[in-house]
């Protein structure tokens, strides 16, 4: 694997997430004299905070994957620290656990989340 390729990768999407893609106005809170425009208006800022939490959130894994890069571990799985297979890492460049344990970690968010539920 280039490791320069993926560190340019890497920085490139840093940059994308770095610029705006949700405007203050998407997450005003405005009254409205129309009780749908106010669903449709909620309805939009929730979708608006989404996309940040979610874009919020791929930073914060883009940020790990480069300190990965220049600490010399990147591509090894932090569960397990087997290798991360290249395709993976070629898609998701900031992954940081293999398919097998990503697997297990979204089994064990899942499970938490519905024994939070149930609670």
């Amino acid at each position: 694997m280039n490791i320069q390729k993926v560190n340019q990768a890497l920085l490139n999407k840093a940059k994308e997430l770095a610029s705006p893609t949700v405007s203050k106005d998407e997450i005003a809170i405005e009254p409205t004299a129309e009780m749908m425009d106010g669903l449709q208006n909620a309805t939009d800022r929730v979708l608006a905070l989404d996309i940040l939490s979610r874009n919020w959130h791929t930073k914060l894994l883009v940020e790990e994957a480069l300190q990965r890069v220049r600490a010399g571990t990147f591509g090894t799985c932090e569960s397990c620290e087997e290798p991360i297979p290249e395709r993976r890492l070629e898609a998701i460049p900031w992954a940081k656990f293999c398919v097998r344990c990503q697997e297990a970690a979204d089994n064990s968010r899942d499970d938490n989340a519905e024994f939070q539920m149930a609670a």
